[in-house]
């Protein structure tokens, strides 16, 4: 696998409220940068969806800013992948403080990963911040652990 890497950031609408429902997706609005955008990763902008074309390992790190939650659990946000069944979570104790996460993904070819809410709850990204949400996709290879 040659060097791939996806930025993504949130950054519409200043001033809007943006609310992201329990279970739903957050889909984000601008590619900062990419390498081997349509060849080994994709982005699909309408559904929030990442789709990986080569198998290996990806690196993911992510943020959320949220202005406010009517959630009883705080701020959490999960790496879900269609393929893996996986769900990797990361989550802040307030509903006010940005959230952070991080997973290390080994995607097979078509696999599919998405930023999804998994609060019980509905959260509000912050109005005042330029950007709500950041994630990056870097594709790390594949590994041979074998001696």
């Amino acid at each position: 696998m040659a060097v791939a890497f996806l930025q993504l950031e949130r950054a519409l609408p200043i001033g809007d409220v943006v609310i992201v429902n329990t279970d739903e997706t957050l889909a984000f609005d601008t590619i900062v940068s990419s390498d081997g955008l349509g060849s080994q990763i994709d982005y699909d902008a309408g559904s929030g969806v990442i789709t990986f074309y080569e198998a290996g390992f990806y690196y993911i790190d992510w943020f959320v800013a949220p202005q406010f939650g009517l959630t009883t659990d705080g701020s959490n946000w999960a790496i879900q992948t269609a393929i893996g069944g996986l769900s990797i979570i990361g989550s802040s104790h307030t509903k006010v403080s940005v959230t952070t996460g991080f997973a290390l993904l080994n995607a097979e070819a078509g696999e599919t990963a998405q930023l999804v809410n998994v609060s019980d709850g509905a959260l509000h990204l912050s109005k005042v911040v330029r950007s709500k949400a950041g994630l990056i996709v870097y594709g790390v290879g594949v590994v041979n652990f074998a001696p």
